[in-house]
């Protein structure tokens, strides 16, 4: 049997640096060793190969034709071997997930089921953060992000986690004192609650019954869901409230829905990734169970 003989790997990738840069002194910038060491390499493997690969120029160098198909090959094995061991890095036993999750659906939703990926995957831990605003996945440290909103989300591939429905809530005090909350033009009368990030809600909710705000109306506004809950329950006024995340105040009667109807936002909640980076397993294996979660949580619902 005839034994295969390879080249010196470190020959090969001094080589890839030094024929993408075109430049001795550069390439050795990039390997952090001195350009005669670079300058011996190369000259080592176009002797082991029996082929000129560069034309010398001083510092500067240009590829021959033999060269540069043998660099446009072994420019990709490279890059093959660089991925191959990234992936093997990534998915070995102890590689984490960052999630970054609107706050209150963090808190309502996602980190109560947590429990449940824990033990299917006790060998990926999860760091759960909070965040609702834009995301860039070139500055977002975030494996895998929930935002409520709409495609396309710029740089991030997405799948669609779960619609929302929101719900006309107020404490059981509020409603005894003012029990005129029987249809939607009472709203009008009363202090409407709302969500900063959602100021569009109660407009659209009353236009569904051709009633406007007041253009002087000022709304009392509030950061996170989980504040709004708690102003609502705490008799501060109406809010509009998705119901997802209040199912607890609900069952407990610290809220009440005055009004059976609700409004439901053509957004919705998405799961967003880096594209690619759901060749990383544990990646993989988080989107699988989470989409699964938000698709038996409507079954229930």
């Amino acid at each position: 049997m005839t034994k295969t003989r390879l080249p010196s790997l470190n020959a090969v990738r001094t080589f890839a640096v030094a024929g993408r840069h075109l430049n001795l002194t550069s390439a050795a910038a990039e390997l952090g060793v001195t350009q005669g060491a670079v300058s011996r390499l190369v000259q080592a493997l176009e002797a082991d190969l029996g082929v000129e690969l560069f034309r010398r120029s001083g510092r500067s160098v240009v590829l021959t034709a033999e060269g540069a198909r043998y660099h446009r090959e072994v420019a990709a094995a490279l890059a093959r071997i660089e991925a191959a061991s990234r992936d093997l890095r990534e998915n070995a036993a102890g590689a984490g997930l960052v999630i970054n999750a609107i706050p209150t659906l963090a808190m309502r939703w996602l980190i109560p089921r947590l429990g449940g990926f824990q033990a299917l995957h006790p060998e990926i831990p999860v760091d759960v953060r909070a965040g609702d605003g834009a995301v860039s996945f070139a500055d977002e440290p975030a494996d895998l992000v929930i935002r409520f909103g709409a495609p396309p989300f710029a740089g991030a591939a997405c799948a669609r986690l779960m619609e929302e429905e929101m719900s006309v809530v107020c404490s059981p005090a509020f409603l005894r004192r003012h029990g005129d909350l029987r249809a939607p033009a009472a709203l009008l009368r009363h202090r409407l609650l709302q969500h900063s990030t959602r100021p569009w809600a109660w407009t659209d909710y009353l236009a569904r019954h051709r009633l406007e705000l007041p253009a002087d109306s000022p709304l009392p506004s509030f950061e996170h869901f989980f504040m709004l809950s708690e102003a609502a329950a705490s008799g501060l006024g109406v809010a509009l409230l998705p119901t997802f995340l209040i199912r607890e105040e609900l069952a407990s009667g610290r809220l009440v829905e005055p009004l059976a109807d609700r409004l439901r936002p053509e957004q919705a909640y998405y799961l967003l990734w880096r594209p690619g980076s759901e060749r990383r397993r544990p990646v993989r294996v988080f989107k699988t169970w989470l989409l699964k979660q938000a698709a038996q949580d409507a079954e229930t619902t």
